[in-house]
């Protein structure tokens, strides 16, 4: 129920920033022009963030899941198993 809420009031945030940031701006970017609302630019640009942050998050835990993966190495028996001469031990 809280998260609701929560997302309801952040949902309300980001539609008043809408309407309040309605004029028409003009981005270039190297030979690209665009013209579009404040606030379809200022959300573009968040949204961008979010997903070049959540890359550089998905590359970290990949990178600490391969290391982790080869200093444990295969799994082991916890029964060691005796050698082809050795009777000293009993095979199950």
């Amino acid at each position: 129920m809280l998260f609701l809420v929560v997302l309801s009031a952040l949902l309300l945030a980001v539609v008043i920033f809408a309407l309040q940031n309605a004029q028409a701006v003009t981005v270039r970017f190297l030979f690209w022009q665009l013209q579009s609302s404040l606030a379809v630019v200022a959300l573009a640009a968040a949204a961008a963030g979010v997903l070049i942050a959540e890359l550089f998050g998905l590359a970290s835990r990949l990178l600490r899941w391969k290391r982790s993966g080869s200093v444990t190495g295969p799994a082991r028996s916890a029964v060691p198993l005796s050698e082809p001469g050795d009777s000293s031990r009993r095979r199950d």
